[in-house]
């Protein structure tokens, strides 16, 4: 995008809220860049399902019920279980004796969820599934996975099994999981990285020794379910014409500097990018946005071992502070570090890297 576009400007109502929750936040005593609040509010905006990944102890589930108070929500937390196997574990199941569904806490408020939207209701509902990959997200989660898909909230169904009732994903509901990266965890499929944001959580010593004075939160500022809507932009947008003149020919070129390597991505990653920028307008300049989406949406897939690897970390780390992308930079650079230091390497610090059996 040319240094001279003007940026496209943003709802007055809406940047004040955000700066509270920003406010918010820090007055808790966190100290996270404004940049990372503004990412997770956007995210929230562009898709209902965001991924919080980072070592225990960086305030992932906290931040979660901050920002939900911020906006005087609706907040549950859903511990997941390591024994979690199928949709049942989280949708509950059909009893034949009794002849009646079994709710989980999940599915009731999902219940509670689409009464409030069908009743004109003002609340934004957030559920955090905590340790969310403790089980593997794609077998658990896999009905919410497709579910997404739908254009509209009465196709985005969800058939529970048994009695066969049929529930929907309302739009004023939000799922942010938070997620370790270990020995004790799984990794991501492409099925779930395509239709979250990663949003990665870390710290480092100036964090761990920094002076943090909790202080009097602002009040709350409420965001009505019906103001939430006014400002959040979806894939029909005309104006998403525009943001994919700008930064099309960006996501073609990585395309192919990924294509060689098996890296390359899809219709739904190129489409959410573009979305993202879009409902990121009067929070973030373009180029720190599509700079956080590379990072967030193209480098988890990222993932190996070998020269070839090496190679091609070492020629987006050249592109991207070329055209001062300091996020996916930044992300590169300690993926490349890893890989020179462990001999395989993937966007999460502690992720388990299977390397492939030579033949």
């Amino acid at each position: 995008m040319s240094e001279e576009q003007q940026q496209p400007q943003g709802d007055p109502a809406e940047i004040k809220r955000v700066q509270n929750a920003i406010d918010f936040i820090k007055a808790a005593g966190f100290t996270y860049p404004d940049e990372m609040i503004k990412n997770f509010y956007i995210c929230l905006k562009t898709k209902p399902f965001i991924i919080l990944a980072g070592i225990s102890g960086t305030g992932k589930t906290q931040i979660t019920r901050l920002m939900a108070k911020a906006f005087a929500a609706k907040y549950f937390i859903v511990p997941v279980s390591s024994s979690w196997k199928t949709d049942a574990d989280l949708l509950g199941y059909w009893d034949p004796a009794t002849k009646k569904y079994v709710d989980t806490k999940f599915t009731q408020v999902i219940r509670f969820a689409i009464d409030c939207y069908r009743k004109n209701k003002p609340d934004l509902i957030f559920v955090c599934l905590d340790e969310m990959n403790l089980a593997r997200v794609e077998h658990y989660f896999a009905k919410f996975l497709s579910a997404m898909e739908g254009d509209t909230p009465e196709e985005r169904t969800l058939v529970l099994d048994g009695p066969g009732e049929t529930l929907f994903w309302p739009p004023n509901l939000f799922f942010i999981g938070t997620v370790n990266m270990d020995e004790t965890t799984f990794n991501f499929s492409d099925k779930v990285l395509d239709r979250a944001n990663s949003i990665e959580f870390t710290v480092n010593v100036d964090d761990l020794f920094m002076d943090t004075v909790k202080s009097q939160p602002p009040d709350p500022i409420p965001f009505p379910y019906q103001d939430f809507a006014k400002v959040r932009r979806d894939l029909t947008d005309p104006t998403i014409q525009e943001v994919a003149r700008r930064w099309r020919g960006e996501i073609v070129h990585l395309w192919k500097m990924l294509e060689p390597h098996h890296y390359q991505f899809g219709f739904r990653v190129r489409d959410q990018i573009e979305l993202y920028i879009l409902n990121s307008h009067g929070l973030l300049d373009e180029r720190v946005a599509f700079d956080i989406q590379v990072k967030q949406k193209i480098l988890p897939k990222i993932q190996g071992y070998g020269e070839s690897l090496k190679m091609l970390l070492m020629q987006l780390q050249d592109y991207f502070i070329d055209h001062r992308y300091r996020w996916a930079a930044k992300k590169v650079e300690e993926m490349k570090a890893r890989l020179i230091r462990e001999d395989a390497t993937g966007y999460y610090p502690g992720q388990i890297v299977r390397k492939r059996h030579m033949i």
